[in-house]
């Protein structure tokens, strides 16, 4: 959905179409939804996704500035909720922001990506909605058939599998990329597009994961400044950036699992 695949915007439509159906993904509605995240990064009333909840959200307007867990349980501070916490988000938070808008803006709370009418779209969008649907329930209905054909658990092994390492993937990569306690999000008196863009940390997991995830991962500074860079520039306008932004270039290269630990506990 960011144009970088093709100059031509139908093949880029129609193959992101084709591919994110086939991951269960509503097209057109995730594509609509994530151009307000390049465009609203980490603002507080703008970005679509990872949005910190407030004080005032939480009802803590009137307590003291401690953690939520001390108004709540010591449980939630402990190594083990934090652990189940992480691996349920990771398997499953994609899913639920699909359906949900789990992370998302207070405004759009509950809303979903499959609704046609939902307050994520514009009223012009309806019609695009619905094809991204049509979509889904096309791989859905492929993947009913074959576990008629074949059993649910050979569809489990070869799809269901490799579709939860997927969000697995996705979620944690997302969640590193901008979230981190050095790392503000802004209020409207303060954000701009700038601002809310180099809001993103390139994280460097080694050599392996690094090529395994196509540079994703350690490029995303880049890929939030221009959108549309395709993937193949991107380490190429990272190094260029580096020596532009100097202190304003966040970048962390600790192990991905306890990257993942550490900022969900203190983020």
């Amino acid at each position: 959905g960011h144009g970088a695949f093709s100059e031509n915007r139908t093949v880029c439509n129609v193959t992101g179409w084709v591919l994110h159906s086939a991951l269960l993904v509503p097209y057109y509605s995730f594509k609509y939804t994530h151009s307000r995240h390049h465009k609203g990064t980490n603002s507080m009333t703008r970005d679509e996704v990872i949005v910190p909840r407030t004080k005032s959200y939480r009802g803590l307007q009137n307590k003291p500035s401690t953690p939520a867990w001390i108004t709540e349980t010591v449980f939630e501070e402990s190594p083990i909720y934090h652990l189940f916490m992480v691996v349920v988000i990771s398997l499953f938070g994609w899913p639920m922001y699909l359906i949900r808008n789990i992370s998302g803006p207070k405004h759009a709370e509950g809303a979903s990506h499959f609704n046609p009418n939902s307050v994520l779209f514009k009223p012009e969008n309806f019609w695009k909605i619905v094809i991204s649907d049509i979509g889904v329930l096309l791989t859905a209905s492929v993947i009913v058939y074959y576990s008629f054909v074949y059993s649910a658990a050979t569809v489990l092994c070869y799809y269901g599998v490799p579709y939860l390492v997927v969000n697995f993937l996705f979620v944690t990569l997302t969640f590193l990329q901008h979230t981190d306690a050095a790392v503000p999000h802004y209020n409207d008196d303060a954000w701009n597009f700038i601002r809310g863009a180099l809001c993103t940390i390139d994280r460097d997991y080694g050599w392996i994961l690094n090529t395994c995830l196509h540079h994703a991962n350690h490029t995303h500074v880049a890929h939030h400044v221009f959108s549309q860079l395709p993937h193949y520039h991107a380490q190429e306008a990272t190094e260029h950036l580096k020596k532009k932004l100097g202190k304003y270039y966040h970048y962390d290269n600790s192990n991905f699992l306890y990257a993942l630990y550490h900022t969900y506990k203190h983020c």
